[in-house]
């Protein structure tokens, strides 16, 4: 059941490195998940899977290859709830997205990609 769709931006941790796939017309496709709050009862820890496609995924794929990095991106949140082993669900899927932020363990900015043809800024 489809929940709903918001234009949000998320930022977490990446969980592991972004995973390529294809879309069934040759697309290419990087997925990767986030891990966005600190854990605690008050923000407990919520799961986010993020999927960007064709130039995006190529330079996602490029600079995603560990888990750990503190990664913003901004899209479409949907929500959908689903009947999973241990009862009802909620899958949290960020799509359409347009533009990734990565920043250094200090919450510096350090690069942005975007879908544009131009060079990918990178921050020092």
């Amino acid at each position: 059941m489809f929940l709903t769709r918001i234009a949000s931006t998320v930022s977490g941790r990446s969980v592991r490195e972004a995973r390529r796939s294809f879309a069934p017309d040759g697309r290419l496709i990087a997925e990767f998940s986030l891990a966005c709050g600190n854990g605690s009862v008050k923000y407990p820890t919520m799961y986010v899977k993020v999927c960007v496609w064709e130039a995006l995924a190529e330079k996602a794929l490029a600079v995603i290859d560990r888990k750990g990095l503190n990664i913003e991106a901004g899209g479409f949140l949907l929500v959908t709830q689903y009947e999973g082993k241990h009862g009802k669900s909620l899958l949290i899927e960020l799509k359409d997205v347009r533009e990734l932020k990565l920043f250094d363990r200090d919450g510096v900015l350090k690069q942005v990609l975007n879908n544009s043809k131009i060079e990918d800024k990178e921050v020092k």
